[in-house]
């Protein structure tokens, strides 16, 4: 199976963490989030992976190499400005074909059953399936609001508490289906979860929402990053391995 990994992020909130490392290079108890998404990945048979970079790409390039020593096939594209999460991945439409794939950000821990999500969402034939997870704190991050189906009606951007009619987060895990991504201009900035979301709900497009057990965590603040490390260290409440080295 096939994989794109968001890995351009600099990071900025988490400069008093990482220095000047790229943001997914951060080390999360001594391993870097980078090297436990990639042996997430290969648990789950995602052996071809594409991964997209921005800021200082040699440090991330250099460390990874081919891929080889996590057990998968590794290729790069290199962005020289930002082009957001959809036309990121639109950039790497050589690469996924005419293959369902996912996608997955380099800022997060998680230990989802990926191959379950993938065989979701090809059962379901939807355009796009979102892995979503509870979270009793939902204002840092996007709400998916879903039917009693799993069909998701509509989104709310970081809300304020009044808003909140939900507690399904939106973990920035899609599977993808190569045809929804032809709507994406090529060449430009486009976000999935500002532009190409709305334009298929808008469209009609069956978009999915598959609540995932176990554990993920953005650790795009220092707050969150210091929570995240506590987690690992408590291995009796997640089960975030470590990577083993091919």
């Amino acid at each position: 199976m096939k994989a794109i990994l968001l890995a351009g992020g600099q990071g900025r909130r988490l400069r008093s963490i990482t220095g000047n490392l790229p943001k997914p290079m951060v080390p999360l108890v001594g391993v870097p989030v980078l090297d436990r998404l990639l042996d997430l990945l290969r648990r789950n048979g995602f052996t071809d992976v594409c991964m997209t970079l921005c800021y200082r790409p040699e440090v991330i390039q250099e460390h990874c190499g081919d891929g080889s020593n996590y057990g998968v096939h590794l290729k790069y594209r290199i962005e020289s400005e930002p082009r957001g999460t959809a036309g990121g991945v639109r950039a790497c439409s050589d690469f996924y074909g005419e293959d369902d794939f996912l996608v997955i950000s380099g800022d997060a821990a998680c230990d989802f059953d990926l191959a379950r999500l993938m065989r979701v969402h090809r059962e379901s034939g939807a355009g796009v399936t979102i892995a979503l997870c509870r979270n009793a704190e939902p204002l840092r991050y996007g709400l998916a609001v879903t039917d009693p189906t799993g069909r998701i009606r509509s989104f709310i951007e970081k809300p304020l508490w009044p808003r909140v009619v939900t507690d399904f987060v939106n973990t920035g895990i899609y599977a993808v289906s190569p045809r929804v991504m032809e709507l994406v201009p090529d060449g430009r900035a486009f976000d999935f979860g500002k532009e190409l979301f709305p334009l298929l709900l808008r469209r009609g497009e069956l978009i999915l929402g598959e609540v995932m057990d176990g554990y993920w965590c953005d650790i795009g603040t220092p707050r969150a990053y210091y929570q995240c490390s506590l987690d690992v260290l408590n291995l009796s409440l997640i089960h975030i391995s470590e990577p083993t080295r091919h």
